[in-house]
């Protein structure tokens, strides 16, 4: 299937689309089950412009962006972070955020993106893509494991105030299945 989007590595100036496209994603793929407030707490302090510009500028972060026709559909980004105990293999890179406009689910975007970070992981020297991902949220899981992430272990991520408990899944960089 052709991808219905150009990927391409993110610069500076896309910090102010980045984080309102991000803030959108986040909210809804996590509001309804998530206390406003809490809700409310982790988008300011996770997807301002400022804070999508220092990661932009980053050297650790890779962010990969999906557009068509000028259009942000969906983005992901890689960043130098220390493994959880729980992750083996050498060299690993986080997988930090992975998301897809809900329009364009089921298009073939999500594999040719997670293709894309795979050869960013790839290109950077890792050996191992790891990731956390909310025990709840089945449609992700249920991606990550056909692209052959393997739960590993748990680790608490906070919405707000509020602490919750992701799988931490990993894979070999080496190894691609073929998308299901």
């Amino acid at each position: 299937m052709t991808p219905p989007a150009a990927i391409r590595e993110g610069r500076i100036e896309d910090a102010r689309v980045l984080a309102a496209f991000a803030r959108r994603m986040f909210a809804e793929a996590f509001g309804a089950q998530n206390d406003p407030g809490d809700l409310a707490k982790h988008l300011a302090k996770s997807f301002g412009r400022e804070h999508q510009a220092r990661e932009l500028a980053d050297a650790g972060w890779t962010t990969l962006l999906a557009e068509r026709d000028g259009q942000l559909l969906a983005y992901a980004q890689l960043r130098a972070a220390p493994a959880p105990a729980c992750v083996g293999g050498g060299e690993p890179v986080e997988l930090a955020r992975f998301y897809v406009d809900g329009a364009w689910h089921g298009q073939g975007l999500a594999h040719a993106l997670m293709d894309d970070v795979l050869a960013v992981a790839t290109a950077r020297g890792a050996q191992t893509v790891w990731l956390s991902v909310w025990q709840v949220n089945a449609r992700a899981v249920a991606f990550y494991r056909r692209r052959g992430f393997r739960i590993l272990g748990e680790q608490t991520f906070h919405v707000g105030d509020d602490p919750q408990t992701d799988w931490v899944m990993a894979r070999p960089v080496g190894e691609n299945p073929a998308p299901a």
